[in-house]
């Protein structure tokens, strides 16, 4: 992770020592970032739509996060919006293509909504409980564990003592 934001540190110095030594004026200075912010702006609108062949595909937007495509559609039309008010080319080119994108997005994402499956809850769940041994014939310090699925087709028990006496050795309810 540090070592993408230490390219990105990189990048971005090299462009600013480029344009202020390579560029003198501001129009021609302007030039070259607003192309750099075409560019990558585009991309950046651009990189949801990877997924738009698995949506087809699969018939599923289980991959395609809804809130992701309705802030790339938001985002794109007010700043084309901005870009428009203020006449500048730089920034409407990018956000005009992040709402044009954005709206295939959504569009996208009403035509397959109702075909997605649904998740079920998965039935498999074991859900462990611990009853400290204080019936009839327990010795002091036993536990008993005991593992419960929901289907109810699997009840296991396992004696602390038991494991106990396994692993180290000696009896239950003595001390090592």
């Amino acid at each position: 992770m540090m070592a993408v934001l230490a390219v990105e540190a990189v990048f971005m110095v090299a462009v600013v020592l480029g344009v202020l030594m390579g560029a003198h004026t501001h129009e021609k200075r302007s030039m070259i970032v607003g192309i750099l912010c075409v560019f990558f702006g585009s991309i950046m609108y651009f990189s949801p739509l990877t997924i738009m062949g698995k949506v087809i595909k699969t018939k599923s937007v289980e991959y395609m996060p809804f809130f992701l495509s309705l802030v790339c559609f938001l985002n794109g039309v007010c700043w084309t919006a901005y870009a428009l008010i203020r006449f500048d080319i730089y920034v409407t080119i990018p956000n005009g293509l992040g709402a044009l994108f954005g709206a295939v997005q959504l569009v996208l994402y009403a035509c397959y909504y109702r075909t997605t499956p649904k998740k079920q809850p998965t039935k498999d769940v074991e859900m462990p409980s611990v009853v400290s041994g204080s019936g009839p014939g327990a010795a002091a310090g036993n536990v008993s564990v005991t593992v419960e699925r929901h289907d109810a087709s699997c009840r296991h028990s396992l004696s602390w003592t038991s494991w106990y006496r396994t692993t180290t050795g000696t009896a239950g309810g003595e001390r090592a």
